[in-house]
């Protein structure tokens, strides 16, 4: 027999059918013994009910005082329509949450307190912080002094800071929260004249009675940073009116610092998905399923930085950086749990995935993923290409059918919403999508289709001379770069090099696609030394047209180096070799992508040889030694 004390689980069909007959009495008014009145509305409820899930109402009942004998209770200042949707919380546990209903529940839930409902609705409200809204979230997590929702809002407002300081909710920010951002050192922007400009623009929005602000504002400014220029212009040769004494007095009296503001510190970097930097040998040895390890690479400082890996252990996503300087992430694989019948021939275990729709932004500031809406497909490996203010997810493998293969759905970020958008034309496993001139054109074998988003229509246009795929891909003002890749043979799918030159590999080939004239046109090889497909990227890197690539085959030891394009000769030209002791093995699936970070804000990433350059004893095999983390390390001869 079972001891007296002893804790049983919960009974969930009881606590589901309690609430059902709650709700059923609150709908049919049964042994209502309070009636909430709202403007001309009334609705009769239960003490017990509305005590269990507001603080407000549990002090009212319980106080003794007449309050807590009353049958009908006025309620000023709330909304009857958002009244209504707490109760119907308070009955059934459901909370009928949506864009348009979330500002006033939330305010509506402070004033009752009740706190599953503000918890809720701060959940939301952060996940759909953008550029558009992030200032007027800072000034309601300030209102309701919710820290997450204030600290999440500030921070996108310190990413957005060049976009949104122009907007009428930051022009009507209070002066407390204005000098919080100015004084930020997060700002990010490039010029400190962008801080100034934001400052001058809230005085003058209301300058009678801000006046009493210019002081205060105006010492928010870091005068150092700003140019010999704009500092002559701006404290020099002024006419002597109130405004101009106050700002030549802070010019005398403030202490010239520089502590540059985040924005300023931004570098360039290559940003590689799934790099090998750090991946154990048993991810190819024993097929075990490893989180993706995204690494990016500052050619400036030739120096390796490593990125938060995605969440859920996610492997085979799609990538972007949007003109914005956003990184996003989308679809991919998760390994299964407990996946029964793992083991592959030889008895080495294979991990077993299962697609997914995931979608993540990146919060360079913290180092972090985000969660966004999900896509509507699951997806491994979407194309994702920003064109026209949208981000639109194409294609994928492993979706499931030709149909799926074909799907293209578009993100819309301030409405944090995906919609469907016409099919590909054809199902393919290896295209490449680029955006130029608000189209995006989707490549692979020697076709070339363009998607119109106004139309909402895919057309074909002219066709490649050579069918390739694997390919990589960039746009550059009207022109697309389609480089390297493997030749498909007939049906059967047999793939060679793409050789423009010589059989053995020796150059890499490019085409050049003009969007205005509709025309592919051939363009200079890359002259690779030792080239292996599809170890190539095209990417535009610090304005010029690049690419990086591995000039090794795959199974000897890395080299790479970026190219870069000249147009006017028709030339590549060795832009700068990335040195071993910098960049080890990448690999050779990795994908990449260019993105101003801010180094600070990343882990210093001193790159690792892989395991698999050395024999079982941890010794090398006689070859070259290295200086890794203060220690001698030899690589094998390969």
């Amino acid at each position: 027999m079972s001891g007296l004390g002893e804790r049983r689980p919960v009974n969930s069909d009881y606590a589901v059918s309690l609430l059902e007959q709650l709700k059923f009495f609150y709908e049919q008014k049964l042994l209502t013994d309070v009636v909430l009145l709202v403007e001309d509305a009334e609705f009769p409820c239960h003490k017990m009910v509305l005590a269990s899930c507001s603080s407000y109402f549990r002090a009212m009942f319980m106080s003794g005082l007449s309050e807590s004998k009353q049958t009908h209770v006025h309620l000023r200042n709330v909304d009857p329509a958002t009244l209504k949707i707490i109760i119907a919380y308070a009955y059934t546990g459901h909370l009928a949450i949506s864009d348009s209903t979330v500002e006033p529940l939330y305010e509506t839930a402070c004033f009752l307190q009740v706190e599953d409902v503000l918890l809720q609705c701060r959940d939301y409200l952060v996940k759909k912080i953008n550029a558009e809204n992030c200032v007027r979230m800072l000034s309601i997590g300030d209102l309701f002094s919710c820290s997450e929702l204030k600290q999440s809002a500030k921070r996108m407002v310190e990413h957005k800071f060049p976009r949104v300081y122009r907007q009428e909710a930051f022009l009507q920010l209070s002066h407390e929260l204005l000098v919080d951002v100015l004084s930020s050192d997060n700002l990010n922007v490039e010029k400190e004249e962008t801080v100034r400009e934001a400052a001058m623009l809230w005085l003058e929005y209301n300058m009678e009675a801000r006046s009493q602000h210019l002081s205060s504002v105006l010492s928010q400014i870091r005068i150092d940073a700003l140019s010999e220029v704009t500092q002559r212009a701006w404290f020099q040769g002024l006419p002597p009116n109130d405004k101009s004494v106050v700002v030549q007095g802070l010019y005398k009296s403030m202490p010239k610092f520089f502590k540059p503001r985040l924005g300023m510190t931004k570098e360039e970097m290559l940003i590689f998905m799934e790099a090998l930097s750090e991946t154990p040998r048993e991810r190819y040895v024993l097929q075990i399923a490893v989180p993706t390890t995204i690494v990016c690479y500052s050619p400036q400082a030739e120096k390796v930085y490593k990125l938060r890996n995605p969440p859920e252990d996610l492997q085979k996503v799609g990538a972007l950086v949007t003109p914005d300087n956003d990184v996003y992430i989308a679809g991919g694989q998760v390994p299964l749990k407990n996946p029964v019948g793992n083991f592959g021939k030889g008895g080495k275990l294979h991990a077993v995935f299962r697609s997914v729709d995931s979608f993540f932004w990146f919060d360079a500031q913290q180092n972090a993923w985000a969660p966004r809406t999900p896509m509507l497909c699951a997806r491994t490996k979407p194309s994702l290409v920003h064109c026209d203010g949208y981000i639109y997810a194409i294609g994928g493998d492993s979706v499931g059918g030709e149909l799926n293969k074909r799907t293209v759905e578009r993100y819309d970020v301030e409405k944090d919403e995906w919609t469907m958008v016409s099919p590909l034309p054809c199902a393919w496993n290896w295209s490449t999508s680029v955006a130029a001139r608000d189209c995006i054109y989707v490549m692979t074998h020697d076709l070339t289709y363009c998607y119109f988003p106004r139309a909402d229509a895919w057309v074909e246009m002219a066709a490649r001379k050579t069918s390739r795929c694997f390919a990589s891909a960039a746009a550059f003002g009207d022109l697309l770069f389609y480089v390297g890749g493997l030749h498909v043979v007939g049906n059967a799918g047999v793939r060679a090099p793409a050789s423009s030159a010589a059989v053995d590999g020796s150059s890499v080939a490019v085409e050049v696609y003009d969007v205005n004239k509709n025309e592919w046109r051939p363009a200079a090889s890359i002259p690779a030394k030792r080239y292996s497909d599809p170890c190539v990227r095209a990417v535009v890197l610090l304005n010029s047209l690049c690419v990086f690539m591995r000039e090794t085959h795959v199974n000897e030891r890395a080299k790479y180096a970026i190219y870069r394009y000249d147009a006017e000769l028709d030339r590549w030209l060795l832009r700068q070799p990335v040195s071993e002791r910098v960049l080890w093995d990448l690999g050779k699936d990795f994908r990449c992508a260019v993105g101003k970070l801010y180094p600070s804000c990343l882990e210093e990433s001193p790159w690792k040889p892989p395991t698999y350059f050395f024999s079982a004893d941890g010794g090398g095999g006689g070859g070259e030694e290295f200086e890794v983390e203060g220690e001698l390390v030899s690589l094998p001869h390969v």
